[in-house]
Order: C-alpha cells, then structure tokens, then sequence
C-alpha cells in the first residue's frame, strides 16, 4: 500500500497523481483504504489508454487540489419554473440550511449519504454498481468521498415532485482549486417510481473562473418495475472540471432513463453504465451538447444487455462551434443469452467554424442470433440550401441559423416526458444557441 494521506502531505511530491491524492482527507467511508491503495497503483489515463484518447486530463494532475470548503454565505439561482423538491450542495458539502424539507413523500427517504453509511441497504449496493476496475476517478473517489444524496424508495413509492439536487461550485480570488468528490445512492425497490433532476452550476466571490476539479459517482439499483428518471443539466460557465460516472443495474420490467444537456464546462465527462439485469428491462439515454470556445464534452455509454428481451434507445445529438470538442463513444454489448434484444443507438453532429472537431465511436458487439440492433453516426454542416431557403423568404441568417439548429434537437428534446422540464430546458438551449 502506498503512503499514508498524513505522510504524503509533508513528504516530497514528485508523482502528480500524489499531487492530487494529497488533497484528500482521511475517510472512513466504505472501502476508502482499499480504494486509497488502488488509486496509488491505477495510471493516470492518456492517449494510448483507449476509452480516454480524445479527452486529456493528465493536465488536471498538475494542480495543487484542497480539500472543498463552503463558503457561509451562498447565493442561490432562482428557483425551478415548477414544483420541485430541492437539494442544495456547495462544493459537494450538503447544505441542509439552504435545502427544503426532504420528508415530503411516504416511503421515499432522501438525506445527506454520510448519514446512513453503517446502514444496510447502503451496504448492499454501496461500491458495488461503480467498482473501481481499472478505472484512476472511481478509486480516488472511493478513497475518499466529499459528501453525496441517498434515495431509497420503498416498495410501490413514488416522489410526488422532481428532487431538484442543486450542485454549486464556488471559487474565489486566491483561493486553491478544490477536490470535489460527489457520491450518490439510489436505491428503489419493486414498483417505486422516482424523478431527479442534477443540475450543476458554477460561480464566484468575485468574478474568477474555478479551476477546481469536480469528480462524481453515482451508483442506482431499479429494482423489478420501478422507474428511473434523470435529468442532467451541466451549466457551468468557466467552471470547473466535471467528471461524472453513472453505474445503474436494472431489473426484470424496470426502466432507467437519463437525458444529459451540457451548455458550458471547459473539460466534461460523462459515462453512463448500464446493466439490462433482468428480463424485460429498458434503458432510455439521450443527450444534448451545445459547445463553444474551448469547450469539450466526452460522453461515453456502455448498455449491456445480460437477460433476454430487454430493450435500450440511445440519441445524443451535438452542435460544436469555435475551438469546442465533441466525443461520443456508446457501446451495446449483448450476451449469448440475452435473444430477442432490441437496441437503438445514434450520434449526429453539427459543426460551426473550421477548428470545431467532433469523435465519434458508436459500437455494437453482439454474440446472441435472435436480435434487432442498429447503430450510427453523422458529422456536418448546417444544410446552406435550407439556410438560403428561409432567408429568400425574410428570415434573417442569424435566425434561420437558430431555428435549423433548435430543430436539429427537437427529437432528443421531445424524449422528455416531463413537459415542464422540458419546456424550461428548451428556453436554457434557445438562450445559448444565440451566442454560438
């Protein structure tokens, strides 16, 4: 095992991964020694490591991270256009000052995860949806967690209202970027229905944009029936670097959706795993980037389909303008069992401007015979006879180039079954598509 967290902060650091473990204060979170040690032994992804080779973060290991601190005083972004349960995180730490009463729904506990860490159904799942692997991100959050949300809905429960988890990230003048390290458990049980919207923000004491790095996990068990639904909004203007891992296992005639929209972030990374666990069970991913200046969005998703007749459907959809990066990688893997899947998978792309680039990997890696899958991607421009053709008729270019570009998204966008989310969403995307 490798030095201490105590010995590593006064010995002499030449290893930037050791740089960065410095910053992590000593846990006694489930499974953090272990973790610790691997986190030592696990390299920094680079170029040559395949499932990180369009997004760079050996840079990210050059900081000197501090452990995150909230400031007192916070000032909180106007509340949700709808009814919504909020719940409030400042660099990671939960704030149950600034969140609402959390006991709302019968049967649906939501809390503060350091709470309930010498409980059962967190150690029934707790490391084992997101294992580390060979995975440098998951270890060191393992080693050491910031704070995160637990949901449990008990059998046949159901939230009466979105939770609204508000995460917040704020910098100050002087002040050394921050390890944040959220971590999340939801747990739902046969037939529980729950809705979550994860939005993260970002701002300053003065002004300054945070070099923090901010490095998530979320671990979700649907149990047989129930129903999962998240929206995840990245609004993070000169903000930190976010790093999100998704682990959801997914059981007989269960149903897990997500919907990522990432409209700012310098460096943003989201994988999203899934396991098809039992018979029947529906994956639903979809996502939404809109990207400029030296933006990059990475989204990587994996859907396995381990039991037969399950189903998946996945759409993401990018417009990549100024010097941004786009990086799509879904892979669909059936096992030899899993006959009678049905799997849906597509990437489109839109570039604005000569430096834009955009990546794309759809993959399908299939061994049973009974199946219908399919996959596929495109990268381009704006259609310039469509553009000419709403001009000819009084539109000006600035205008037809937002409405080819709004309805370039509506079919991502009208996958949102909640029509306020979606409505207030489209205003957020409207909004950024006239500065790009």
């Amino acid at each position: 095992m490798g030095p201490t967290i105590d010995s590593m902060s006064t010995a002499t650091i030449s290893d930037p991964k050791t740089t960065v473990l410095s910053a992590m204060e000593a846990s006694t979170w489930p499974g953090a020694a272990e973790a610790l040690a691997l986190a030592h032994e696990l390299p920094i992804p680079d170029r040559r490591t395949e499932k990180w080779k369009y997004t760079r973060v050996t840079k990210l290991f050059n900081a000197n991270y501090v452990a995150p601190i909230a400031p007192d005083v916070v000032e909180l972004p106007a509340r949700l256009p709808f009814p919504a349960t909020r719940v409030v995180f400042v660099n990671g730490h939960f704030r149950a000052d600034l969140s609402d009463e959390l006991k709302a729904d019968k049967g649906v506990v939501i809390d503060s995860i350091k709470n309930h860490l010498g409980h059962g159904p967190l150690k029934a799942h707790y490391g084992k949806i997101a294992p580390i692997g060979d995975r440098l991100f998951t270890a060191m959050n393992t080693a050491a967690p910031t704070d995160g949300l637990i949901i449990l809905a008990t059998k046949g429960s159901k939230t009466s209202k979105p939770v609204h988890i508000l995460r917040i990230t704020i910098g100050a003048k002087g002040a050394a970027p921050m390890l944040i390290q959220p971590r999340d458990l939801f747990m739902l049980h046969e037939g529980a229905e729950v809705e979550v919207i994860d939005e993260h923000v970002s701002a300053s004491l003065d002004g300054l944009s945070s070099a923090s790095l901010v490095n998530g996990i979320r671990e979700s068990a649907v149990g047989e029936g129930a129903s999962l639904t998240l929206h995840l909004l990245q609004n993070e203007a000169d903000g930190p670097a976010d790093i999100n891992v998704d682990g959801v296992t997914v059981a007989a005639k269960g149903h897990f959706s997500i919907d990522t929209t990432t409209l700012y972030g310098p460096l943003v990374r989201n994988e999203v795993n899934v396991s098809l666990a039992g018979p029947e069970a529906h994956a639903e991913l979809s996502g939404v980037y809109l990207l400029d200046g030296n933006a990059h969005c990475d989204n990587h998703s994996y859907i396995g389909h381990d039991e037969p007749d399950c189903t998946s459907d996945e759409l993401y959809k990018g417009i990549v303008a100024g010097k941004a990066t786009g990086v799509f990688n879904g892979k669909v893997f059936v096992k030899q069992d899993a006959q009678r899947t049905r799997a849906y998978q597509s990437n489109a792309n839109i570039l604005q401007g000569d430096d834009a680039r955009v990546f794309s990997k759809p993959e399908l890696e299939i061994y049973a015979d009974d199946v219908k899958c399919s996959h596929g991607c495109t990268i381009g421009r704006m259609d310039e006879q469509a553009i000419f053709y709403l001009r000819s008729r009084g539109v000006s270019e600035a205008e037809a180039r937002r409405m080819m570009s709004h309805a370039f998204m509506t079919n991502v966008l009208d996958r949102i079954v909640n029509p306020d989310w979606r409505k207030h969403l489209e205003g957020m995307i409207d909004a950024k598509l006239e500065e790009i």
